[in-house]
């Protein structure tokens, strides 16, 4: 069972997009994770107040891990929309039914009460198998293991579930980079050994570069300044990817996450998580 979803947020208070699309059931154990300044402006919604204002992203997710730790749970930006793209089908479909799929049900629809159990249960019955941590594929990206409904050891953004029952505690993870620091959670973890399931039926729609949120203080020059330190973070794992067209342009990197996690395995340690 996901015990818990946590729901950072900033400067948003009159749009809750992630908490207006969960289902009831999950709403009732979310609760927003706010800065002092922001605590009472959310109305009757439960908020869990952070220790300071003005802390940055890095700092948020390093006080919800430590507040989660030992809970399955949730960690969800605060702008999504959830998305099934395969919908009538499970997963593990056989290559023909999910071409079919993928060829007739070009629109993804929204996900439904029972998709959302099914989700719940379904990546649960993963952790009881080993696998570490789970979320969803971003919308906009193309699916990878179509017919599985998931991806294994892979990328994560904007949705993450976490065993937190089997995961580092927070002073065994790096938590300074102010930026890109999903990424660099995901690459440690992967590094460690801890494997992860990624949806690909289930995908997150997310609206990240509208007002509030780290846009209130994020600039380019900040995201391509963290993508050079990721690939320090990471160097046999992360890559800048060419150079900005424009001056103005995001940095992007590449990033090698199935071989940060199979590089583990190749220690003779742990096992692969298929």
């Amino acid at each position: 069972m996901i015990e818990k979803i946590y729901i950072p947020t900033l400067k948003r208070f009159d749009r809750q997009t992630t908490w207006e699309n969960l289902p009831e059931f999950l709403r009732e154990r979310a609760v927003l994770v706010v800065q002092p300044a922001e605590k009472d402006l959310h109305g009757d919604k439960p908020v869990l107040v952070l220790p300071e204002n003005d802390c940055g992203i890095h700092n948020t997710r390093k006080f919800i891990w430590a507040h989660a730790q030992e809970k399955i749970h949730i960690v969800a930006d605060d702008d999504l929309q959830f998305r099934d793209r395969n919908f009538g089908y499970g997963i593990n479909l056989t290559k023909e039914d999910a071409d079919y799929s993928y060829t007739n049900n070009k629109t993804k629809v929204p996900m439904t009460e029972d998709n959302w159990r099914f989700f719940e249960e379904t990546t649960c019955q993963w952790f009881e198998e080993g696998v570490a941590f789970s979320g969803m594929k971003l919308a906009n990206r193309s699916p990878t293991m179509w017919h599985n409904g998931y991806v294994n050891n892979t990328s994560v953004f904007c949705l993450y579930v976490f065993n937190g029952k089997i995961l580092p505690k927070v002073d065994e993870l790096d938590w300074s980079l102010r930026l890109a620091e999903d990424a660099h959670l995901v690459l440690q973890l992967l590094r460690k050994g801890y494997s992860n399931k990624i949806w690909d039926k289930f995908c997150v729609q997310s609206n990240q570069f509208t007002k509030g949120g780290c846009n209130t203080y994020r600039t380019i020059d900040d995201v391509n300044r963290s993508h050079l330190e990721l690939t320090m973070k990471h160097p046999e794992y992360v890559e800048l990817s060419g150079y900005p067209k424009r001056v103005g342009d995001i940095q992007k990197v590449k990033v090698r996450w199935n071989k940060a996690y199979k590089d583990y395995i190749k220690k003779g340690t742990g096992k692969i998580i298929e």
